[in-house]
């Protein structure tokens, strides 16, 4: 496993650790407890639809929080063995399907209807005891892996230990204590731990919450001291068609192979971040000639980002749009964000009549 993979996966970890946390910890009512663990597991899972079932004395299914693509789903459907939870209920175990059509474990024409393309669902337990299911859905096949898999049973576990109205201590303390040993194997492993809410769990890059919190500090590093530092804003052209055309497993490698690219091209001085979606900001910093310099390193990012690679099995030539605005010594961290934003969008206006899919 790569340096880059090793980090992501560290990142997920931490990301069920802190789902984890948020749901043992929870002091609200019921209602919006369910709706803060079904927000929790399509956070952690990039889950595009979620819903939590109860099961009644007969054990009948019934719906008591849906999030997302599952509330579109007739709530029949859950009981009727139409999705995974059903089965999930019966055996007791957490059952995880990449590609729902033709899987046998559920029958019936709502995957189909309702793009039920992956599915994982887990049992709530209750020490000896199983109160329901916990299922998430994604509109894609092969949207989740053992990692998500393992988060959404930890997820069902705490959720089940929280419906019974006592939480499950030990055995959430043992499951904490497993996920976090392996996040903690290594002091440097500590630190990342710690600084994980700052980086963006696909890429590895910082995040919109760090890049902000360093540009704040530039900002008045170089208060009247115009052209010191510059910010990029680049955003991705056409990468909804990249996701429609070859699937969203391919636009996340798009992603992660732009923040690649964006990192080999640039100094250790600039800071590069995931403002989120297919949006990247760059912070340069001591700079000589303000706007020229900005120009020089946004033309030389362009041409690195649109070299052919192969990127998901599919060739590929990643085409964006910059816009750069050097600090004119006075604005704050949102005005400077917010003026690179629109220069970048002057410049995909300017440039839309050439765009096209590579």
């Amino acid at each position: 496993m790569s340096s880059a993979q090793e980090h992501s996966k560290f990142l997920r970890l931490s990301g069920t650790v802190d789902a984890l946390v948020r749901i043992t910890e929870y002091a609200g009512d019921t209602a919006s407890f369910l709706d803060e663990a079904t927000d929790a597991a399509m956070e952690l899972t990039r889950a595009t639809g979620a819903v939590v079932l109860i099961a009644d004395e007969a054990m009948s299914l019934q719906v008591a929080a849906a999030r997302g693509q599952m509330a579109g789903v007739d709530r029949a459907a859950f009981d009727g063995g139409k999705t995974l939870a059903r089965a999930s209920l019966r055996s007791h175990s957490t059952l995880h399907s990449d590609v729902t059509d033709g899987d046998e474990r559920i029958w019936g024409e709502t995957r189909a209807e309702c793009a039920l393309h992956s599915l994982i669902a887990t049992p709530l337990r209750y020490g000896g005891e199983v109160l329901g299911v916990l299922e998430v859905c994604s509109s894609v096949h092969q949207a989740f892996d053992e990692i998500d898999e393992q988060g959404v049973a930890l997820i069902g576990n705490a959720l089940g230990g929280a419906l019974g109205r006592q939480i499950a201590l030990d055995d959430n303390a043992r499951l904490l204590a497993q996920v976090q040993d392996s996040l903690l194997a290594t002091e440097a492993k500590a630190r990342m731990f710690e600084d994980a809410a700052l980086y963006d769990g696909l890429t590895g890059l910082p995040n919109r919450a760090h890049f902000l919190t360093r540009l704040e500090e530039v900002c008045r590093e170089y208060q009247g001291q115009p052209d010191g530092f510059a910010v990029l804003f680049l955003d991705l052209d056409d990468f909804k068609t990249v996701n429609d055309v070859h699937g969203h497993a391919t636009g996340d490698a798009v992603l992660s192979a732009t923040a690649d690219a964006l990192t080999s091209c640039l100094r250790e001085a600039d800071l590069v971040a995931r403002m989120g979606g297919d949006e990247f900001v760059v912070l340069l910093t001591r700079l000589r000639h303000g706007s020229h310099d900005a120009q020089a390193i946004a033309t030389n990012i362009l041409a690195t980002l649109g070299r052919p690679r192969t990127i998901g099995g599919v060739e590929l030539s990643i085409k964006a749009s910059v816009g750069w605005v050097p600090h004119d010594g006075h604005l704050d961290a949102a005005a400077v964000v917010a003026a690179a934003d629109a220069a970048m969008y002057r410049q995909k206006r300017a440039r839309r009549p050439a765009l096209r899919v590579g």
